[in-house]
């Protein structure tokens, strides 16, 4: 109770006071990466406003809850996985309903340690009830839809274990599954349940170290060595546009975030080689949460932005759909607003809800005015009103000085808008190198064409001046002439 007190007096202090003040109480320090990957701190994004456990929701404790999910009033789903139930509140924390069973063929079924639930545009619930082998689909009330069990393969192909961890449905009725030890992509199943193939892969990048190791060993050796092989789909979420964003937890398995397209092709853009859609960009390589970033979890927003959720730091990376990281926040401890083992992220409007599984509880995350500002300056950019938000950025640059996008889409609009020359020091300043490229290119033009029209220009008076001499000089002599 004493932890909700302190998360509402600071939900209150967000409202009063703005940014400004809620930033020096906040535990955790926001910052962005520079173009080279640099560690650069900012103002925090978003802040803890409350931590919601299965008490303060009247339904026990939750135990190893496994993941989230919302629909679109806003109504929070929460597997509890170590409770065999799906827990159901709104955004008042009133309960509004407790799964543990259903009905299906006129017998009374019961979950056995589900681990993923989805909640798809129809109100129909997925869940992903892993020891017992199976996908089930309720709709809204609780009934019966479908279930999804062991697949059936061709006599080629050799039969899985399924135990599905992960679920996600489309608007085209088609189900994707992430299932433990599968590791030839998530299997996605059509409106009728069949199963249709595999859906997007994960490319093999060998870790340089184990290839010379693996180089070195005698064949008895190698044959005890971990195979080189891609490993399994951590989380899914699905965009506005029908694409499906996937975390992969090993940096060394190849794209930790992939933007699948309805052929199951990779197609997350990146403008900047130097920074990695990765997280961390340097870490320890030993002591206390030494190691890569791992994500677990996705969370698809509006405009283009998706979050990834690392568990190794307790960290939510924030992008847009240029692959540009646009904040990072919140981390690992034992005060309001850190945690200790993040397992899943759900996004509801603005706001950011992380469940940490060790502690039983979802972190409730608001924008601050930065945060605000960022996302709105985003959104305006991808529906094309590149006034409104220069104003945005103009308003993040009195905030922080050094947020480089802000420079960098001043810079756009300065170009968009003729003014060459002060596009450059903005793109400079926001290492912009494309469009700096475009703005040396143009003012470049403006000055060659300047100074033509002044050589022109003089080479023509030149001209009329030798001309108007001649003329004179044969008039003065016709004149002397006569």
């Amino acid at each position: 109770m004493l932890k909700r007190i302190s998360a509402l007096a600071i939900g209150l202090a967000l409202l009063l006071t703005g940014n400004e003040v809620v930033l020096a109480g906040t535990p955790f320090e926001g910052f962005n990466y520079n173009f080279w990957g640099g560690y650069v701190p900012s103002p925090a994004a978003y802040v803890p406003v409350m931590t919601i456990g299965g008490r303060d929701i009247g339904v026990g404790d939750f135990a190893n809850p496994a993941d989230l999910s919302s629909d679109r009033y806003g109504n929070i789903y929460v597997m509890d996985t170590g409770n065999n139930r799906l827990v159901v509140f709104d955004r008042d924390l009133n309960l509004v309903k407790i799964i543990d069973s259903f009905t299906m063929n006129g017998r009374v079924e019961h979950f056995n340690n589900p681990n993923g639930v989805f909640v798809s545009h129809d109100m129909n619930i997925h869940i992903a009830d892993t020891e017992n082998r199976r996908v089930v689909t309720l709709d809204q009330y609780g009934n019966f839809v479908r279930e999804i069990a062991q697949p059936e393969f061709g006599a080629l192909e050799d039969e899985i274990d399924f135990r599905p961890l992960r679920v996600l449905a489309d608007r085209g009725g088609r189900t994707f599954v992430t299932v433990m030890h599968v590791f030839e992509g998530i299997m996605s199943f059509n409106s009728d349940g069949e199963f249709m193939g595999y859906f997007g892969t994960i490319d093999v990048r060998f870790n340089p170290i184990d290839m010379l190791w693996r180089f070195l060993s005698t064949p008895e050796q190698r044959a005890r060595q971990i195979l080189f092989i891609p490993t399994e789909f951590s989380g899914m979420d699905l965009d506005d546009y029908g694409f499906i964003y996937a975390t992969n937890r090993d940096r060394f398995g190849g794209e930790m975030i992939q933007r699948l397209n309805p052929r199951g092709e990779n197609v997350l853009v990146n403008i900047n080689d130097n920074v990695e859609i990765i997280g961390s960009q340097r870490f320890r390589l030993a002591g206390p949460f030494a190691g890569a970033s791992i994500f677990v979890d996705v969370a698809a927003r509006s405009h283009g932005i998706y979050s990834v959720l690392d568990n190794n730091r307790g960290r939510v990376y924030t992008y847009d759909s240029q692959g540009n990281l646009l904040y990072a926040f919140a981390g690992t401890g034992n005060i309001l607003g850190m945690s200790r083992n993040v397992v899943a992220l759900e996004a509801v409007d603005d706001s950011l809800l992380v469940l940490d599984t060790q502690r039983g509880q979802i972190i409730y995350f608001e924008p601050t005015e930065y945060g605000r500002l960022i996302n709105s300056a985003i959104a305006l950019i991808y529906d094309g009103d590149q006034a409104a938000a220069t104003a945005k950025w103009h308003r993040l640059l009195e905030i922080d000085e050094h947020f480089a996008l802000a420079h960098s889409g001043i810079g756009q609009a300065m170009l968009a808008a003729g003014e060459n020359r002060l596009a450059m020091d903005y793109l400079h300043r926001g290492m912009n190198l494309r469009y700096y490229s475009l703005a040396l290119r143009r003012y470049r033009t403006e000055l060659l064409q300047d100074s033509l029209n002044y050589a022109l220009t003089v080479g023509l008076l030149i001209v009329l001046g030798i001309a108007g001499y001649r003329i004179r000089k044969r008039y003065k002599k016709g004149g002397t002439a006569s």
